[in-house]
């Protein structure tokens, strides 16, 4: 599979590209600054590009797009809603539909216990409320959008390694779920683009 990758440069992104290149899947990784996409493979095309600039976003020749493209502190407040809607527009017009889009667990959910609530709750009156507001706009939008998404929803990252025994729950949240290591996401968004069963459904992962 040729995976197009945005968000490459980043703890999640850079451990998605390395494992698919391990599984022997083409990658071309899309960053604003190239040269901090510090692999090398035969396999790896790293191209520059911007996702709140549209004119420099090519996916032509993809058979799936990943987006991993979250907020920093001091950064954009809008790289979900406004980037991610400049990725899905390339799609459209370029012919691609499968994308695997990873956005945050802070929104409610019914099968949140207090503290999840609580802690959620808390989170969002501090400095991830933009971050919270931004994902919510860009899963309303893929909705609405013909094509064949899946969206991960994961609480706090953790920079432990893959063990695999997480869990995922379908439309809600993972019940006492608060943490997952960025290599465990990413073996799991790589194992979803190739899940029809995921298609069109927002997953909750955790531990």
């Amino acid at each position: 599979m040729r995976i197009t990758v945005f968000g490459a440069t980043r703890g999640t992104g850079r451990h998605f590209v390395r494992l698919a290149l391990e599984r022997g899947h083409e990658v071309e990784a899309v960053a604003r600054k190239p040269e901090a996409v510090t692999d090398r493979h035969p396999n790896l095309t790293v191209r520059g590009g911007d996702v709140l600039a549209p004119e420099t976003i090519d996916v032509k020749g993809a058979d799936a797009v990943v987006y991993v493209v979250g907020p920093s502190r001091g950064g954009p407040t809008n790289l979900y809603s406004e980037g991610g809607r400049n990725v899905m527009d390339a799609m459209a017009r370029q012919g691609v539909r499968r994308i695997v889009v990873v956005t945050n667990a802070l929104g409610d959910q019914p099968s949140d216990t207090t503290p999840q609530r609580l802690l959620k709750r808390l989170v969002r009156r501090t400095f991830l409320e933009a971050a919270c507001r931004d994902a919510r706009l860009l899963e309303r939008e893929i909705r609405t959008r013909d094509l064949d998404w899946t969206v991960v929803q994961p609480p706090r990252l953790t920079n432990g390694a893959a063990t695999g025994a997480y869990r995922t729950a379908a439309g809600d949240a993972v019940r006492g779920g608060v943490r997952i290591s960025r290599a465990d996401l990413a073996g799991y968004m790589l194992k979803a683009l190739e899940d029809l069963g995921a298609v069109h459904s927002m997953i909750g992962i955790a531990y």
